[in-house]
């Protein structure tokens, strides 16, 4: 994931971690305005208590912990549904279903499998509001799979179908 920050600051110093993680320590610059504008771009901003503190999030292994996010089915269309169902019920080998699932009430979608899932979706036939829904949530929050459930929450800002 990548984060870019426009900030003011007397001075700056990165340290580079293994695992692709960076400690920054920043002198000059309000605190508040530091996490607002870490938190607009949809990630988190974890703060040592002090300098040489290693915060461990989780102690899995990267990448065996996948980011998803469950909405309702109700952001994409009935065409688009249909679709989906029967793209998730292919029995070829190597057909979408490999990454398109049937939940029984909605459907997985895992980013991962293609490098750009999106365009794969277009190219499907699927919705301008789905693809939309697709690439605001991947950027937005830099998740692996999207879980489309009929008893998902509705997200605001986002077009909503009543099918």
């Amino acid at each position: 994931m990548k984060l870019s920050l426009t900030v003011e600051a007397d001075a700056i110093n990165v340290l580079a971690l293994n695992m692709g993680r960076i400690v920054v320590d920043i002198d000059g610059i309000e605190l508040s305005e530091l996490i607002a504008a870490v938190n607009q771009n949809g990630c988190t901003l974890r703060i040592a208590d002090e300098p040489g503190t290693a915060i461990v999030e989780s102690p899995l292994p990267p990448y065996t912990s996948l980011p998803g996010i469950c909405c309702s089915t109700a952001h994409i269309t009935a065409e688009d549904n249909s679709l989906l169902y029967s793209l998730s019920h292919q029995e070829q080998d190597f057909g979408e279903s490999e990454w398109i699932h049937f939940s029984g009430s909605g459907y997985l979608l895992r980013l991962e499998a293609w490098s750009f899932p999106v365009l794969r979706l277009k190219r499907l036939g699927l919705s301008k509001a789905c693809r939309r829904l697709v690439v605001t949530l991947m950027r937005r929050y830099a998740i692996g799979i999207i879980h489309l459930d009929a008893f998902g929450e509705l997200l605001p800002g986002f077009d909503i179908f009543d099918w």
